[in-house]
């Protein structure tokens, strides 16, 4: 049976062993810190941290850290096999599962545990939550969303856009949000904003695991994420309409925010450390953001505020990147009609992002090329190295990627090649401050490069090069079969 909602997913976590409580941590900057610290310097699985009794607030207003920080929490949230969590086997299930989902629309229900609490008019105090301080050199003003479920809807299709945008509090009942530029958030404010018009907006928190990961998913426009996180559960999520904005609330999410963004309104937003490490927006130079009103906040009782930490990778949610953009990849290429795809990865270490490397059966000359072009083409804007491998390299093991682009390609060779005038976004750390200085009005004419690497032994020489020194998969099964018992923890 799927879980109900963050709670319940939260109690089978802890019967697995993968939830700590931690007792008066500071929300300024130590919450945090213990996360990093603990994720960077012990061994996976990662825990999810729930912290409770913070320093100032109300003894039950709790934060999260990391809830899917783990292959298997990753399983549960997407409804996976959890008896097989090796990042391969992870891939495929999510690549069978992903292939045939059914998309099933939310169903609207009266009431939900959301409507425990509501603040509307002068009750209203964002500052009410523990919302964390996150890095040294962030601003002071919280940042109440980063685990988040930022919801719009379309002003022509009709249809509900649900995205990963970060949130930040201004003061006690504004906020700003920072979708980037392309972004489906960013397109419909825009939309509304181009025409003069009040936007309607809404800020989950803690929300359901399926739902928070639908947002985080590149799906296609015109797609609503509560369809698709349907779709991942295998039944409804039940909504409630929201009272002032008449957007769908999710009944069973911890916090929500319902408020209004005005044309022209915005505020100051950052510093703030992102996904890949850096302050790479405008360094430690603030933004203008859309301002959100808020209008209402509807909160559970002893409300759980989930975040995710962003620093430098891998943290509480590369793995969930990894998984679902090697398998975006991967569809891509088949659709595109390539042959002999073995396997996609995109690493922990780019954050899913910026390091992608594919195994192919080479069948034909310039099939190597053709699969990187492809990625590159469809990677969003972020791919800076996608790097072809061999049919038996493992691309998700980083040391056989790196062994067979020191040993198999020649750099003289046409191996390495660099793409220019590909498009970049304000994210992109290797794009100078001083040229995004100049263009903080979209569309910014923002540039990026990739490179390939291509390792594949070329078609001439392949027959006739030099034996491969490792145990056989022959040899290997012996082994196994005489010596397992002898080493534990190894996949048959």
């Amino acid at each position: 049976m799927p879980y109900k909602d963050l709670r319940d997913f939260l109690s089978a976590a802890e019967a697995r062993g993968e939830l700590r409580h931690i007792k008066g941590a500071d929300r300024d900057l130590e919450m945090s810190s213990i996360t990093e610290i603990l994720y960077r310097e012990s061994k996976q699985p990662w825990p999810a941290i729930l912290f409770d009794e913070v320093p100032g607030y109300p003894k039950g207003f709790r934060t999260l850290f990391g809830h899917m920080a783990s292959p298997w929490k990753l399983a549960k949230t997407l409804g996976l096999p959890e008896d097989q969590l090796d990042n391969m086997s992870l891939l495929h299930s999510w690549r069978s599962k992903a292939k045939d989902l059914r998309l099933i629309p939310p169903k609207t229900v009266s009431s939900g545990p959301i409507r425990e609490n509501l603040m509307t008019g002068d009750q209203i105090d964002l500052f009410k939550f523990p919302s964390p301080r996150f890095h040294e050199m962030d601003t002071t003003n919280p940042y109440i969303g980063t685990a988040v479920a930022v919801i719009q809807r379309d002003p022509d299709g009709g249809w509900v856009n649900s995205g990963a945008y970060r949130v930040m509090v201004v003061d006690r009942n504004r906020l700003t949000f920072h979708a980037t530029e392309g972004k489906h958030g960013s397109l419909i404010t825009r939309k509304y904003h181009n025409r003069g018009r009040v936007m309607p907006i809404v800020v989950a928190l803690g929300v359901d695991p399926a739902f928070y990961a639908a947002t985080s998913i590149q799906i296609g426009w015109g797609i609503s994420e509560y369809d698709y996180a349907g779709g991942i559960k295998g039944e409804p999520l039940e909504v409630i309409e929201g009272p002032y904005t008449g957007l769908s609330l999710p009944a069973s999410a911890e916090i929500v925010i319902e408020g209004e963004c005005h044309p022209e309104e915005e505020a100051d937003e950052g510093p703030f450390g992102e996904w890949h490490g850096y302050y790479a927006n405008l360094g430690l130079q603030t933004v203008p953001e859309p301002v959100i009103r808020v209008k209402a906040i509807h909160y559970r009782n002893d409300p759980i505020l989930a975040c995710a930490h962003e620093t430098v990778p891998p943290h509480d949610d590369t793995l969930f990147d990894a998984i679902t953009v090697s398998a975006r990849l991967w569809g891509l290429l088949e659709g595109a009609g390539l042959p002999g795809i073995k396997g996609v990865w995109s690493h922990e270490v780019g954050h899913g992002l910026l390091f992608d490397v594919v195994s192919i059966e080479q069948l034909y000359s310039g099939h190597s090329r053709e699969v990187a072009l492809t990625v590159l083409g469809g990677a969003g804007g972020h791919a800076r190295y996608v790097i072809i491998v061999e049919e038996d390299i493992d691309p998700s093991n980083l040391e056989q990627v790196i062994w067979a682009m020191l040993t198999r390609a020649m750099p003289s060779r046409d191996t390495i090649n660099i793409v220019e005038r590909c498009r970049g976004t304000n994210s992109d750390p290797a794009i100078p401050l001083e040229t995004k200085r100049k263009y903080l009005v979209p569309p910014k004419p923002l540039y990026s490069s990739r490179v390939i690497i291509d390792t594949c032994r070329g078609l001439e020489h392949k027959a006739d090069w030099y034996p491969i020194a490792r145990v056989s998969p022959e040899l290997r099964a012996k082994i196994l079969s005489k010596w397992g018992a002898e080493l534990p923890g190894i996949v048959k």
